[in-house]
Parts: structure tokens; C-alpha cells; sequence
């Protein structure tokens, strides 16, 4: 097998030209150490940036994730200080009246401004009494009372005292500004001593807070950060524009969606992307990075550019080799190849016209002989092609004209044994009408006119038969009359059509017949509503049984007129077969549009 491989190998370079196998033994010489060396730094260097790249993305999530859970515990450790405070503060100025208490507001605000300053990470903080009064951290933040409160309430009251977080939303309520997104822990305040209900505290972590972590601790300016909760909305981000939306790339989304801590490579709208995970277990968050891999190697295109300079530098002194040592040595031969790609082209009046006496010499003689020769056996072969078809066409013509005769004399008899004696003389005086146009004086080649004529004869002797069966009609295109067309083309379509596909209709059918020109070709369609032909024998119908004793009547007269349009016109025309079982089936002649002198038309 070795052996054979190399022998192939061998007879390619052998059979290149002189100029080719230069070029094949001198670049790869100088062209592969620099392109090995230059592809295999050039992966080194950027596996190596990836990778230490993706240990500092997931060692710095890790510290995001660590600095935003001291963030998130703080929020608690403040309510759960607020807890005990606000016991001791409602303990000491009860709400004995329904009128404002002075000393129990200032109290219960004193406490919460406190907390704010032991914890500023919460930016703002709200607590509302079992009846109703709001006491907050700001005046503005009791100014509006939400409609969904009684809900909100209802939610925290339902807990046990553990705190509880609600989703990142921008609010236009319990908040100091309406346009930034907060986080918001909540937490029923219970009385440690009775263990009854006191209110629910809600404290607030501005969003801007968290991004400002993702933003001061991102090391790649191109890189950028997404927390995304369990649903896959961004709750927050390095760059504010994704900010409580979807994660905009589906792909990036699903990737998310799959994985809790992993390191990947993605192509992210149409960019290789480094994609970095962590999880954020405190509140089923994850933490996300994305970072283009154009932007950690940039520090490439310099030796990019290098490398190419030397490679074009190479290329110039290897092009100026092969130019000289092709004038040196091979210019005698390619002068010879250049004459004789114009007879492997199919120019066979060039002649090899080289002067020396020399072995080339010898070899240009010999060639023209050869190209004598080759011209008269062509020649030769052409005439004996032509006589051919035209054996062929005569012989399927042959077959054609009995086999309507014999359908239409069965015609004639069944109308004499029905006793229609004026239908048996119509019926006769068409035959005869249409033999002599058949005829034609032994032309096979007849206009389209005169095939109309032919099918209008021959309808009138079906439809007098069969008048119950089907009705017919023409429509030919008046422009089209003149345009050639073999003798007896749509005269089998259309009996294929009664016999095969009207008559076995339980009630009366339709026949048309349409001629038309399109796209330059003339288009002859015969259309009947009659039973239809299954999709599978299709196929079979224009190609020749591989045993000629189960030819089937219709198929043989579809498949003669196929092949006789083959034959006088090319390959390229023809007959085109549609059908649908219980719809009927339409038969499309197609031939090119020639003028009565034999040039095809450009229409």
C-alpha cells in the first residue's frame, strides 16, 4: 500500500510542470521552518495568555464573590442589631394612642440612623408598625406609601423572624432614589419578650454599590462583569446598559444557565469570547465574566507583523530564484507547453512550430501529423453520428404511426357496432384528414399549426366515441404557430390521457391543451382532471423496461415521443411529467424557440 502511495506521488510530481516542481522542491524549503515557527510560538504564547488569564478571572471572582458576601452580611448583621434595638426602643415608648408620638418616632429613627452609620453599605432603611406608621432612615421615604405594601407586609409577616430577601427592582417608593435598582432585605421585627408581632424592617443595598465592586476589582478594561439571578436576568453588571434585562446573547444565556463554575471558550455574536463562572450560593446568584480573547492578545499582532515581513521577504527571493532558473533552463520547454494547451483546449488549426532539428523538432512534427489525422477521423465520426439518429428517429416514427392507427380503427369498429353510421363517416373523414397531414410529403418536422390541426382531427374522433367521458379545449398561443415541432408530439399525450387517465373517471372529465412561450423556450401542455398516476411510477414512465416485453402501452407512447424530441432537438428537451392521484395530470412539452430558418430565437 506504501509502495503504491509513493508511486501515485511520484507520477503527480512528475507530471507537473518545470516551473511547478521549482517552486514545489524550493519554497517548501524555505517556507515551512518560518510558518512552523511562527504557528507554534504563536499558540504557545496565546494558550499560555488564555490560560493565565482564566486563573486571575476565576481567582478574582472569587474575591467579588467575597467582598459581595461581606457586602450581603453586613445588610443582615444590620438587621438583626435593628432587631434588638427597635424591641428596646418600642418597649420604652409603647403606642398607647393613635396620635403621633413624638418620643416613639424619634426613638425608633435615632435607632435606624445609628445602624446606618455602623453599617454603610445599606443605604437606606424602613420600618413599618403593626399599624400602619412608616419610620425611616430619610423624610422621603415616607412620603409614599406603595399599593402593593399590605403584600409586601403580608410576605414578612409570614416568616419566623429570618431575614428575607427581595428581588433587585428600581422602586418609586421606600427608596431615596427612584432610578437606581436597589436590593432590599427584609425582616419581621417579633418582641423578644412576648414573641408578638412589632413590624417588618426593610433595608435597601443600592445596586451602584455591588457594580462599583465589579468595576474597582476587573483588571481587563475589555472585560465585563454580570451577576445574573436564578431567572437569568442581569441584577447587576460592570457596564449599566444590561442592567434588569435578560442576558442579551441566547448562547451566552444558555451557557449561564448550564454551568455553575467553569472556564470556557465561546463564540459570542460573532467573537471567540473567555467565559468565566463562579457560584453566588448566598442567593443562588452567579457571577460571570466576559472577556473578547482579541483584547489578551494584542501583544501578537507585533510578531504577527514580523513574521509576515520575513515571510514576504522569503516569498520575493524565492519568486526571483524561480523566474531565473525558468529562463535558464526550462524557457524551450514552456514555450512548448503553451502551444499545446490550445490543443488540449479543443484548437486543433494550431501547429507546433518549432524550427531546431533537435529531438524537440522531432517531436513538433510528429504532433502536427497526429493532429491531421485526428481532424478527419473526427470528421469521419461526426457524419456516421448523424446518420445514426437519424436511423433511430426513423425507426421510433415507425413505431409510433401503427400504434395510433390501431386505436383508431378500434374507434371506427366500435361506432359500426353501435350502429352510428353518420359518426363512423366523420369519424373516417377525420382519419383521413389526419393521415394527410401526417404524411406531409415524408416530412417528419411540421409547424406547430399544423399540429394543432392534427390534434383537433384527432379529438374530434375521440369525442364522438366518447362525448360522455370528457370535453376538451385549445389554447395556443397565436406567436407560437409558426416554431417547428416533430409530427405526432401531443397526439399520444393526449390519447395517454383519455385512455389512462379519463376514462376510468366514474363522471365526465376535462382536457386541455395550452401552447405558450416562456423564458425563451416553447412550453406545449396537455392537462386532464382524470384519475392521476401514484407518485412512485412517475420515474418510470419516460425510461425503457430493462425487459421490452413489459412495456406497457401507456408509457410506451409517453417515453417515444420523450426520446424522439431528444433526438431531433438535445437532451436538454423533452417531455416533463406532474401528476397527483384523484387531481388529474398535466404533461409538459418543452422545445426551443426556432424561427422557420432554424435560428433559435432570444426572446
Amino acid at each position: 500500500m506504501n509502495e503504491q502511495r509513493t508511486r501515485t506521488i511520484g507520477g503527480w510530481f512528475r507530471d507537473r510542470r518545470i516551473r511547478t516542481k521549482i517552486w514545489l522542491v524550493y519554497m517548501p524549503l524555505l517556507l515551512i521552518p518560518f510558518l512552523i515557527l511562527g504557528y507554534a510560538g504563536n499558540a504557545v504564547y496565546s494558550n499560555a495568555i488564555v490560560d493565565k488569564t482564566a486563573k486571575s478571572f476565576a481567582d478574582n471572582s472569587g474575591l467579588i464573590i467575597s467582598r459581595l458576601n461581606g457586602m450581603l452580611g453586613n445588610v443582615e448583621s444590620s438587621a438583626n442589631m435593628l432587631s434588638l434595638n427597635l424591641n428596646r426602643a418600642i418597649s420604652a415608648h409603647p403606642d398607647s394612642s393613635a396620635d403621633f408620638n413624638l418620643a416613639r418616632y424619634t426613638a425608633i429613627t435615632t435607632q435606624i440612623s445609628l445602624a446606618l452609620l455602623v453599617f454603610p453599605d445599606v443605604d437606606s432603611a424602613v420600618f413599618i408598625d403593626t399599624s400602619g406608621r412608616v419610620y425611616a432612615s430619610h423624610p422621603k421615604l415616607e412620603e409614599k406609601r406603595p399599593p402593593d405594601s399590605d403584600a409586601i407586609y403580608a410576605e414578612l409577616d409570614a416568616t419566623n423572624g429570618i431575614n428575607l430577601w427581595l428581588p433587585m427592582q428600581r422602586r418609586d417608593y421606600w427608596v431615596t432614589d427612584e432610578q437606581t435598582p436597589v436590593l432590599t432585605a427584609g425582616k419581621k421585627i417579633i418582641d423578644i419578650q412576648t414573641g408578638r408581632t412589632l413590624g417588618v424592617l426593610l433595608l435597601n443595598l443600592k445596586e451602584s454599590r455591588l457594580s462599583a465592586v465589579l468595576r474597582t476589582m476587573n483588571a481587563e478594561p475589555s472585560a465585563r462583569y454580570l451577576i445574573v439571578d436564578e431567572g437569568g436576568s442581569v441584577v447587576s453588571a460592570s457596564r449599566d446598559d444590561a442592567l434588569l434585562r435578560s442576558v442579551e446573547d441566547a448562547e451566552l444565556a444558555s451557557w449561564i444557565k448550564e454551568h455553575d463554575d467553569a472556564t470556557s471558550i465561546r463564540s459570542i455574536q460573532r467573537e471567540q469570547m473567555l467565559l468565566t463562572i463562579r457560584s453566588f450560593p448566598m442567593l443562588g446568584w452567579k457571577l460571570a465574566s466576559v472577556t473578547p480573547l482579541s483584547a489578551l492578545t494584542t501583544d501578537l499582532t507585533q510578531i504577527k507583523l514580523t513574521l509576515a515581513i520575513v515571510a514576504g521577504l522569503c516569498l520575493l527571493l524565492a519568486t526571483i530564484g524561480v523566474t531565473y532558473l525558468s529562463q535558464w533552463i526550462a524557457r524551450p520547454i514552456i514555450r512548448l507547453a503553451k502551444s499545446m494547451k490550445g490543443f488540449q483546449e479543443g484548437d486543433l488549426d494550431e501547429r507546433l512550430v518549432i524550427d531546431s532539428k533537435d529531438e524537440l523538432g522531432l517531436f513538433a512534427a510528429g504532433f502536427n501529423e497526429m493532429i491531421r489525422r485526428m481532424k478527419g477521423l473526427l470528421a469521419n465520426i461526426k457524419v456516421e453520428q448523424k446518420q445514426k439518429r437519424e436511423y433511430e428517429l426513423a425507426l421510433i416514427q415507425s413505431q409510433i404511426k401503427p400504434h395510433f392507427l390501431y386505436n383508431t380503427l378500434d374507434v371506427i369498429y366500435a361506432l359500426s357496432e353501435m350502429g352510428r353510421i353518420k359518426d363512423v363517416q366523420r369519424t373516417t373523414k377525420a382519419l383521413a384528414d389526419f393521415y394527410r397531414l401526417t404524411l406531409n410529403q415524408g416530412r417528419e418536422m411540421i409547424t406547430i399549426e399544423q399540429e394543432v390541426r392534427l390534434v383537433q382531427d384527432y379529438l374530434a374522433i375521440q369525442h364522438i366515441r366518447y362525448s360522455d367521458v370528457f370535453t376538451y379545449s385549445i389554447d395556443v398561443d397565436p406567436g407560437i404557430m409558426p416554431h417547428p415541432i416533430l409530427k405526432l408530439t401531443l397526439q399520444p399525450l393526449i390519447e395517454n390521457a383519455i385512455y389512462h387517465g379519463l376514462k376510468l373517471k366514474r363522471e365526465p372529465g376535462r382536457l386541455l391543451i395550452r401552447g405558450y412561450r416562456s423564458r425563451g423556450l416553447i412550453v406545449l401542455e396537455v392537462t386532464d382532471d382524470g384519475v392521476g398516476i401514484p407518485g412512485e411510477k412517475l420515474p418510470a414512465l419516460l425510461r425503457p423496461p430493462a425487459d421490452p416485453s413489459e412495456e406497457k402501452e401507456g408509457s410506451f407512447g409517453l417515453r417515444n415521443v420523450n426520446e424522439r424530441i431528444r433526438l431531433s432537438f438535445g437532451e436538454q428537451y423533452g417531455l416533463a411529467i406532474a401528476s397527483e392521484p384523484g387531481r388529474g395530470t398535466t404533461v409538459t412539452v418543452t422545445l426551443p424557440s426556432v424561427e422557420k430558418n432554424g435560428v433559435t430565437t432570444d426572446d
